[in-house]
């Protein structure tokens, strides 16, 4: 109690500001921020022993950094929502807007939010795609997390704040007991000695248990060539096709969460945790963020397995000058530019960054960013539905792949293909889609992937790109 005694006055609000913050506010968010910090999140939200069942954790990462910028941390909701059957946009936005008018936070901190996802099926609310299939994992069609305690690294500063929700009507003495929360989590970090784990054991174990195809190789080659078929006759440009795996298992979720950290690193890192079911990943790919009013899409398209042997250098110079590839990406690239023009001032969508490589353990993909700014009839939960799901994984138009991909895959695609990050009442925001992602429910595990189909498409091939996008979470010999 000693080594956190220093931060007791550091506590924002003082009791002073407050008992007088008390007379406006429902909830006031009592708050302290340490300088000169360094302190892996994900092994600190693994080990930390007061972190609630239902939480969170996501890291993000800029591209071609090899470290995160920021990490969030839910070790403990103050509610948790979840939406079936109606646009859950309109339930986030009452949410937040709520937020912000009942609750004080101190303008430097954003714990004024949720974290969570919203699946691929809700697509539907957003744009006439008619019915599409149920997801067949049961998992809500969205789910958020709202932060009671929270935790922000600012990786770049060395900093951390953490945050905690508290009722405005707190005595003295009550004000004292909740700052305790805070000084738990001090103490913890001051005295904890935490150890990298690459659980390498444990996960060659979960990768050597039997992964069940949920569609049969036959049956996707098949469906494939369907496509292609209805691409050469005119019924669309391009269909983002894919395939759901399954296998038992009882790997708990700090493993997973630990392997995919150290073994397969991406721009973002996430877990969240529901009622009954979890959902991990590690993906390459930003889906919206909104930033100050601008924003940016980055459509990731265009890949090619790599393993040990391959010369990773070839194979990106390749794959940047391959035609086939580059005609898909573009097409995204227009169809982002699209989406996002339908919110944004006039004149301001533009492509910031075109065809860059992006270089991960099992794959490379073909990358591109295009922004804008948002006009003042929108904000950025608009944005959202107007470009949800990105391109990249449905297809072109649009609307006419998301009816075809209903049509073929036998199964919904569930929080696959959908989006998951931090949406601030502040009406900043930052998601990544939701691929290179498990999804555990009770002891089953399911992971999904895809490809672009297009025009001159070899089924074969996408088949095999299918594996290599799942290789983390299947033990496969390519």
């Amino acid at each position: 109690m000693q080594r956190t005694q220093k931060y007791l006055n550091k506590i924002s609000p003082s009791l002073r500001q407050f008992k007088s913050l008390s007379k406006s506010y429902e909830s006031i968010i009592l708050s302290v921020k340490i300088d000169e910090i360094k302190l892996d999140g994900v092994n600190f939200f693994n080990e930390y022993p007061e972190r609630n069942h239902q939480s969170g954790i996501m890291t993000f990462t800029r591209p071609g950094d090899d470290l995160p910028y920021k990490t969030v941390l839910i070790i403990d909701s103050k509610d948790t929502i979840s939406t079936n059957g109606i646009n859950p946009i309109n339930t986030l936005r009452s949410i937040l807007k709520k937020e912000i008018t009942d609750t004080y936070c101190n303008q430097e901190i954003d714990h004024l939010g949720a974290f969570g996802y919203i699946s691929y099926e809700c697509y539907k609310y957003f744009e006439n795609v008619g019915d599409l299939k149920e997801d067949p994992t049961g998992c809500p069609e969205s789910f958020f997390l709202i932060p009671k305690t929270m935790i922000t690294i600012d990786h770049q500063e060395n900093t951390l704040t953490i945050s905690h929700l508290v009722s405005a009507q707190l005595d003295e003495k009550s004000y004292q007991k909740e700052s305790e929360t805070i000084f738990k989590i001090i103490g913890f970090i001051q005295n904890i000695n935490l150890k990298k784990n690459n659980a390498t054991n444990t996960i060659k174990k979960f990768l050597k248990q039997p992964t069940s195809l949920i569609t049969k190789k036959g049956t996707y080659l098949n469906k494939v060539k369907k496509i292609k078929q209805l691409i050469k006759e005119g019924e669309l440009i391009q269909c983002v096709f894919s395939q759901r795996f399954e296998k038992k298992s009882t790997l708990n979720d700090e493993l997973l969460l630990t392997y995919l950290v150290h073994e397969y690193p991406s721009e973002y890192i996430f877990q969240l945790i529901g009622t009954d079911f979890t959902v991990t990943g590690s993906s390459p790919e930003m889906f919206l963020k909104v930033k100050n009013n601008k924003a940016t899409i980055r459509p990731v398209a265009g890949t090619v397995g790599v393993n040990k042997k391959s010369n990773k250098l070839k194979l990106a110079t390749n794959l940047k000058e391959s035609i086939k590839d580059n005609a898909e990406h573009i097409m995204l690239v227009d169809l982002a530019r699209n989406d996002l023009g339908r919110v944004s001032e006039k004149g301001t969508v533009k492509v910031d960054k075109l065809l860059e490589t992006q270089n991960y353990n099992n794959v490379i993909h073909l990358a591109s960013e295009v922004s804008g700014k948002i006009a003042k009839k929108f904000d950025s939960l608009d944005t959202f539905m107007s470009t949800f799901p990105i391109g990249t994984l449905t297809g072109a138009p649009k609307i006419r792949a998301a009816k075809l991909i209903s049509a073929l895959e036998s199964e919904g695609r569930g929080p696959y293909c959908g989006a998951i990050g931090w949406f601030s009442a502040n009406g900043d925001l930052e998601t990544s889609t939701i691929i290179r992602t498990a999804i555990r429910k009770n002891d089953k595990i399911s992971f999904n992937a895809g490809g672009g189909i297009v025009y001159d498409s070899i089924p074969e091939v996408e088949y095999q790109e299918t594996l290599y996008k799942i290789k983390a979470f299947k033990d496969i010999r390519l």
